[in-house]
């Protein structure tokens, strides 16, 4: 079961089954009342409405108002269960970790009522019910080398809001990170990771260079090839180093999370779990080691007269050691490391949280330091949007929807205006739009955040730092000066992967790439306005996300002034 955020166009599809609804409980007097009520959420925008689906089966709706729930309407067709509906209503307030469930009765209980509350662990005073939430949140963080920074910036996130973790599990780099977490000093881990490269890792011989180019990149991995090739596996003596400066026996021994790690036994490639906590004389250093030892790449380690390598060769992302351990909640970190993913279905019920950013985090066994920086704000910026603190999904917005209606309800007018447009004739044509945009977004689409996401598309294509928090007026002047500068070279000086280069010559010499097709369609709108309506017809019926990007652009460029923007700060 899932539980989903509603806007009010969603309401058109899920007209049908709101009017199957009843009441679970005396928030209205009459069904027809409380689905009057739901609506009026939706349009009003005066509380947060959820659906649970499961199966994509509607099974019933939660209006939450100030924190507290208003309005529940049960399918009466879908064959939900009590267990359901109590159990989708923990899951919303565990989604952002809050402390209690409160229900808000517009009337009084019954006897039956009442007794099935106080089954499920509710107190009643008066026409309120309260539920002490319990919490045993893992936080499970996957293997990827050189691309766990991103990890720290997570836990900076959870350390801000004051989210405790009793549970940490994890492999490879996770391992490492984890270490670092219950050692809980993140101005340390934060150091190390922002001060880190390549030769406090791995030792091998490797070419210096000054720039980071594709020919520096390739030289770089050349050299750990022959290396790895020539010794049977680099060797780990500076992360054994690392390893030994960095964490601090006193510190662990003092964990407030029970830690767990995951190796590989060779020869037999059996996935071995360690209980970080009941390591004794200073064997978690060895286990640290062989869970990070991404053989053949890295030489194995040798504990007891056996050998072990990274754990992600039978478990990258330990979800499933979490559940077995006793974890009610899961934060899951995927850094997009290589290894094995256990498919892992979770208990009914159970929340998860799982950050797995669409941006590319760099390499895995290349480590720098100004990479890692922006990975960490990634981690913590993201984090923060999984938590509903900020909004976007490429990038991070500190922005309400109201502002962005007003975005969208002037760029729509602007359509009007100059070309007569309109993106739909029916429902029929707003689903298909919605389909499109989605292969380009990757995310959820729906009328409301159009505006965000063509946005978000812009940025990406004209190469936007995604490692800041940005307001739609920050973000458009951000939008303003790549365009105006266009000739300026990328300031960025982390450490790019070869295949993030391959991605860039991709998107600037090939074809069907989705940055040429956006400049092909500027071109063919770069005619006089009568002409010009009549190939977005067509672009708009072919190309419409691509053709849309370019009339967001163009409205920025000729609707979107200093006076504009400080009206539109007023208005939003």
């Amino acid at each position: 079961m899932k539980m989903i955020k509603l806007h009010f166009s969603d309401s058109y599809d899920f007209l049908p089954y709101i009017q199957k609804c009843r009441l679970a409980f005396p928030f209205y007097r009459a069904h027809s009342e409380a689905q009057t009520a739901l609506f009026e959420h939706l349009k009003e925008k005066s509380a947060a409405v959820y659906v649970a689906i499961k199966k994509e089966q509607p099974l019933f709706f939660v209006s939450i108002q100030e924190g507290q729930v208003v309005n529940l309407l049960a399918v009466a067709s879908s064959g939900v269960t009590w267990a359901q509906i109590f159990s989708g209503i923990d899951m919303l307030y565990k989604k952002t970790f809050k402390s209690e469930v409160v229900l808000r009765f517009r009337h009084s209980l019954n006897e039956t009522e009442h007794s099935r509350l106080i089954q499920q662990g509710y107190r009643l005073s008066g026409n309120e019910a309260y539920k002490k939430l319990q919490y045993n949140t893992a936080l499970v963080l996957g293997g990827g080398g050189a691309r766990g920074a991103y990890q720290i910036g997570v836990w900076q996130a959870l350390k801000e809001l004051d989210i405790p973790i009793q549970i940490i599990t994890g492999t490879s780099v996770g391992a490492l990170n984890g270490a670092l977490i219950v050692q809980d000093d993140f101005e340390q881990a934060k150091e190390m990771w922002e001060q880190i490269d390549t030769k406090k890792i791995l030792s091998f011989p490797m070419k210096e260079t000054t720039g980071n180019t594709l020919p520096d990149m390739l030289s770089k991995m050349a050299s750990f090839t022959v290396a790895a090739i020539q010794s049977k596996g680099v060797s780990t003596r500076p992360l054994q180093q690392l390893i030994d400066a960095t964490f601090s026996p006193e510190k662990l021994e003092q964990a407030k999370q029970q830690f767990y790690l995951v190796t590989t036994e060779l020869p037999g490639v059996v996935e071995t779990v360690i209980h970080f906590n009941m390591c004794k004389n200073d064997q978690w250093k060895q286990w640290l080691l062989a869970s990070s030892s991404f053989f053949p790449a890295m030489a194995a380690a040798q504990i007891d007269g056996k050998y072990y390598i990274d754990g992600g060769y039978r478990n990258n992302i330990p979800v499933d050691t979490a559940i077995a351990n006793g974890a009610t909640e899961c934060i899951i970190v995927d850094v997009k490391g290589p290894g094995m993913t256990k498919h892992v279905v979770l208990p009914e019920g159970q929340s998860a949280i799982l950050l797995k950013t669409p941006w590319s985090l760099g390499t895995v066994l290349l480590f720098d330091g100004a990479r890692s920086i922006v990975n960490i704000k990634l981690g913590y910026l993201e984090m923060m949007k999984a938590l509903e603190k900020y909004i976007g999904y490429w990038y991070t917005f500190d922005e309400s929807f109201v502002g962005l209606q007003v975005l969208q309800q002037q760029f729509f007018r602007y359509l009007k205006k100059n070309y007569q447009l309109s993106l739909w004739k029916n429902r029929e044509e707003r689903k298909k739009f919605y389909q499109k945009l989605r292969k380009y977004y990757k995310d959820r689409v729906y009328e409301e955040n159009i505006s965000l996401v063509l946005l978000e598309l812009l940025g990406k294509f004209a190469d936007v730092p995604a490692d800041q928090l940005y307001t739609v007026v920050e973000f458009v002047q951000a939008l303003k000066i790549v365009w105006t500068n266009k000739e300026e070279e990328n300031t960025f000086d982390g450490m790019i992967s070869a295949q993030e280069w391959l991605g860039k010559y991709y998107d600037d010499f090939f074809l069907l790439s989705e940055k040429r097709q956006l400049q092909l369609v500027t071109d063919l709108l770069a005619v006089e306005v009568k002409e010009k309506k009549k190939r977005l017809s067509w672009l708009l019926d072919q190309l419409p996300v691509i053709t849309l990007q370019v009339l967001m652009k163009e409205f920025i460029n000729e609707g979107v002034d200093d006076e504009w923007l400080k009206n539109f700060h007023m208005k939003s």
